[in-house]
């Protein structure tokens, strides 16, 4: 039988970045070699057991079992509501302006399809998250990437984006707490990015799935500001900020017109989340100071030591103000080196520096080129790793004679 054809836009994509890290990681661990893992943002901490321990009862209600209400139920998005209300000073309307989402990455991804035609551009961070670049892609939409910069604290020039861009683009997405740098947003800047995307009729979309995962003072939202429900969306997440990843809960809230458009499109696409995840949702919810504190406090720890050794062995680090991400650069001098990735040489100094320092150190990261062209000669490094893992990490990386 002559092998049937596939679609051709699978093929218009890379391969995904961190599976491809984790092939590596496999194939070095078959080789025997203790890697440690320090690439993917996956948390290690067990979801708390006050949650674990209402899910097992709600999982068990035969009520449950039954399809979900899509755009999500009437509890989770009245209690999202509310903590809104008593975390950011905000009020939503649960029936108009909030939808779950099966974990805010399919929402991230799914959204260009409601918001833009083909041809239209969308403005994305760089260095930033894949699945920005994902959704645009599929809808047959353009990209326009947005640096980054260290010199600006890693928040974006609205100013450096050109008349042409700005007249076919009709989106932008931002993401703060950022991934991958850990960089944080203060309110005066989503006014800037607000005023920004009402000037230029854009849609705002800020993913704020690590808000919750901050070391200073607590992570404001863009819907904060004055007349942002005009423009404005933002995602949230219970993944980090209870160590729920594998449970996949999230939501969308915002402008109405948005939110509706993306409930009509998941509508026709899936069947929602399961009821007893949603249920869990509210319990967390709830409950936020209890269970979120002690996971803040433990990523901190992780965070304070790493930086600091990271510093000492000469690494340029940006100490991040959220999230578990570490952003560095190795230390300059010594001689480069490459090395094979599969049957292609690696290229760009990120992933030389990766594949090095797996190959000296058995330690693995992920290389800034792969969040897009301005990450390049920088790492992300995961905390997400046991505290003894991590600081084995740090004694290795010290050791590489860069």
């Amino acid at each position: 039988m002559k092998e049937l054809p596939l679609g051709k836009k699978p093929g218009i994509f890379p391969p995904y970045l961190f599976r491809e890290l984790d092939l590596r990681r496999e194939e070095e661990v078959r080789k025997g070699r203790d890697v440690i893992s320090l690439a993917i943002g996956d948390p290690d901490i067990p979801t708390p057991g006050p949650i674990t321990e209402f899910a097992a009862k709600a999982v068990k209600k035969a009520s449950n079992h039954r399809y979900p209400y899509g755009r999500g139920s009437a509890g989770f998005r009245s209690a999202v509501a509310a903590w809104h209300k008593e975390r950011h000073g905000i009020k939503l309307d649960p029936q108009s302006e909030i939808l779950a989402l099966i974990g805010s990455k399919e929402g991230l991804a799914h959204l260009p399809f409601a918001l833009i035609d083909r041809g239209d551009s969308v403005i994305i961070p760089d260095p930033g998250y894949p699945p920005y670049n994902t959704g645009v892609i599929l809808s047959e939409g353009r990209t326009e990437r947005l640096p980054l910069l260290e010199k600006n604290g890693f928040l974006p020039d609205f100013g450096k984006l050109s008349r042409k861009t700005l007249s076919r683009a009709k989106m932008l997405f931002l993401n703060y707490p950022n991934n991958p740098t850990g960089a944080s947003a203060h309110l005066d800047f989503y006014k800037e990015a607000v005023r920004f995307c009402r000037k230029n009729s854009l849609w705002l979309a800020q993913d704020a799935a690590y808000s919750e995962v901050y070391f200073g003072k607590p992570c404001p939202s863009v819907l904060e500001v004055p007349g942002a429900k005009d423009v404005a969306v933002e995602f949230y997440s219970l993944s980090k900020t209870y160590c729920m990843t594998g449970w996949r809960l999230g939501w969308l809230a915002g402008n109405a017109r948005a939110v509706q458009a993306l409930t009509r499109l998941k509508d026709n696409m899936d069947s929602g989340q399961f009821n007893a995840v949603q249920e869990t949702g509210i319990f967390c919810l709830r409950n936020h100071a209890l269970l979120s504190g002690p996971i803040r406090g433990a990523f901190r720890a992780r965070m304070e030591f790493f930086t600091a050794a990271l510093a000492a062995a000469g690494w340029d680090v940006f100490v991040p103000e959220a999230t578990f991400f570490v952003w560095a650069r190795p230390p300059k001098g010594g001689k480069p080196r490459t090395f094979s990735a599969g049957a292609a040489k690696v290229q760009g100094k990120s992933l030389e520096a990766v594949y090095r320092m797996l190959s000296e150190s058995s330690v693995l990261a992920t290389p800034g080129s792969g969040f897009g062209p301005s990450g390049e000669g920088y790492l992300r490094f995961s905390l997400c790793a046991p505290d003894a893992r991590i600081k084995e990490a740090a004694r290795r990386i010290g050791k590489i004679a860069w």
